[in-house]
């Protein structure tokens, strides 16, 4: 669903401050505790904010906006740069705790709109779920049952929100909900739709996908839109295309190359759905290790364990272990990818890297500088 040369717009970078948060309406401080602290992923290149909800060095975020082919051979223009990636700590604080969860998020939008589907989705999914976990009239949601709801509140208003065009655009939504339960052990829920991607590695190099990528072809996502009357196309194997998501056999519209999405309302008919898939996994951080998440702009061409390595190579050879470096050297190694493998076009890219014993350690400091 990419744009053609036609539709090339200038890039927009995807940093924001807390002062445009407040400015658009957001939430840039919980209701007790500390301040909620909230960043959204800058382009590679721009410099790191200052307050951030974690240090750089244990978590690590960066975004690289993609490009597409120019008017002449071997020109490239920069596209405009429709992925999301979000972090904010503490979150969703109740009365008498001090960060109890943390939230990580990534976002790809796609579409002619696909960067404002991205932004809306990334500033209300995270108000909607803080509300729906702090709910004061003793209705609070479980964690997994909030998720779940906090996506598909998030599409009901995008969808009654017509200042936004979503019926062709919309986005991939990996988020994790991050709980600490004290000094090693935490838990986690993943809820994801789309292919974007959240995996961890654990102590010998072990790695374990928190999410399963949504593709059109996956049997479950397939079997529920061909029920519902959608057509599924495979991968092109004579150029590598995905499997789409068509509402007639003739692949007339959409095309689009996931199984769920938040926005895309044009085949919410035809079983593509903003509800997420939920899993709820134990932490612990004498064993654990990283959790990598990102965008199908790293997943396309670099496996999970790959992805890890890269991450681990950087660490050995630097002499502070430090998330930033090594996730940007993650969004370079896929450009190249890009780059060695579609040549003039490349996808949009952001990652996050977070060091699981560093955000324990952050979080055991500020739990005891608020209670001092």
């Amino acid at each position: 669903m990419s744009g053609n040369s036609s539709n090339f717009r200038q890039r927009r970078l995807s940093n924001i401050n807390q002062a445009q948060v407040e400015a658009a309406g957001g939430s840039a401080a919980g209701a007790q505790g500390r301040g909620r602290r909230l960043s959204m992923s800058p382009e590679m290149g721009a410099k790191t904010e200052k307050d951030l909800p974690f240090p750089k060095e244990v978590v690590g975020t960066f975004s690289c906006h993609g490009v597409e082919p120019g008017h002449r051979q071997g020109e490239t223009n920069a596209k405009i740069n429709q992925d999301r990636g979000v972090v904010m700590y503490p979150f969703a604080n109740a009365e008498g705790t001090q960060g109890k969860y943390a939230l990580f998020c990534v976002y790809d939008g796609h579409g002619q709109n696909g960067d404002k589907v991205s932004e809306y989705t990334a500033r209300n999914v995270a108000n909607t779920l803080e509300a729906l976990l702090k709910d004061g009239g003793g209705n609070a949601l479980p964690p997994a049952e909030g998720l779940k709801k906090a996506f598909l509140d998030v599409d009901m208003a995008l969808k009654n929100d017509r200042s936004i065009d979503a019926d062709l655009s919309g986005t991939t939504a990996v988020v994790l909900l991050y709980e600490f339960i004290d000094g090693t052990k935490a838990k986690v829920w993943s809820a994801n739709a789309g292919d974007s991607r959240a995996t961890m590695q654990s102590a010998g190099s072990k790695v374990t996908d928190l999410t399963e990528d949504q593709k059109p072809n996956t049997p479950d996502e397939q079997k529920r839109i061909e029920k519902a009357g959608g057509f599924v196309s495979p991968p092109e194997e004579e150029w590598g295309g995905p499997a789409r998501v068509w509402l007639d056999k003739n692949m007339t519209l959409p095309g689009l190359a996931m199984g769920r999405s938040i926005g895309d309302h044009v085949v919410s008919s035809v079983g593509v759905i903003a509800e997420p898939e939920v899993k709820e996994w134990e932490i612990d951080t004498s064993k654990d290790e990283m959790i990598v998440m990102a965008s199908d702009g790293v997943w396309e061409f670099i496996e999970s364990a790959d992805a890890c390595k890269v991450i681990n190579k950087v660490k050995a050879a630097q002499k502070e272990d430090d998330a930033t470096v090594q996730v940007t050297k993650l969004i370079e190694t896929a450009a190249a990818k890009w780059r060695q493998e579609e040549g003039d076009y490349r996808d949009d890219i952001t990652a996050i890297c977070i060091k699981l014993k560093g955000i324990h350690e952050h979080h055991q400091k500020m739990v005891a500088g608020a209670g001092a």
